[in-house]
């Protein structure tokens, strides 16, 4: 029987990273700004306690948004384990079976999402990664509901038109290297355990 290893290397998912770099300034800013207003609101000779009090809505998004994007840097990663592949998120873990697996290829960022079909802001977002290599994982089918995923998942975690994922992580070639490891070790398992069947079968 073939030695099972439990788990592989936690590779950080960029992509999550990259919100924090883009949302922690402009939200660090709000929030003083917010309370700023609240505090000059009776100055301008508003009275009514509920129009002082909606000042703080948007530093009470910014806070909210700052503790997501801060929470997401730290919290999302792509794991591989001895049957499945995890994929954790802020808000919600995903596991996918290497069964599901179809293909596993090395792909340019910008080669799986075209730049001229971005926004530009978004194009702007995202040039430090345009150029880098993902590991593109496409499936069979997906575990759960594509509108589900999307609901949960960054765009740019799912593979356009087909099913499947983008990998944009900290160590390509690393996740590559151990994602092959973990799915042949998988394959010889399940080819033994058939060897094992049919013997059984056989007697």
């Amino acid at each position: 029987m073939a030695k099972r290893r439990r788990q592989g290397t936690r590779f950080r998912l960029l992509i999550y990273e990259r919100m924090w770099k883009r949302w922690a300034w402009p939200c660090v800013l709000i929030i003083p700004a917010s309370f700023a207003l609240w505090w000059v609101v009776p100055y301008l000779g508003v009275t009514q306690t509920l129009y002082r009090t909606l000042a703080l809505i948007p530093a009470l998004i910014a806070f909210l948004l700052l503790v997501f994007t801060s929470m997401a840097r730290r919290l999302a990663w792509v794991q591989c384990r001895a049957n499945y592949l995890r994929i954790q998120t802020p808000f919600y873990p995903l596991s996918i079976s290497y069964s599901r697996f179809k293909e596993v290829l090395p792909n340019t960022f910008y080669q799986v999402f075209d730049p001229r079909k971005e926004k530009a802001a978004r194009r702007r977002w995202l040039k430090p990664y345009w150029s880098q290599t993902a590991i593109v994982v496409r499936l069979t089918r997906y575990p759960v509901p594509l509108w589900w995923l999307r609901m949960w998942f960054s765009p740019y975690l799912l593979l356009p038109k087909v099913p499947g994922f983008v990998f944009l992580v900290d160590d390509w070639m690393g996740f590559s290297r151990q994602l092959d490891d973990f799915r042949a070790d998988w394959e010889t398992r399940r080819a033994e355990r058939r060897q094992e069947r049919l013997a059984r079968r056989i007697r």
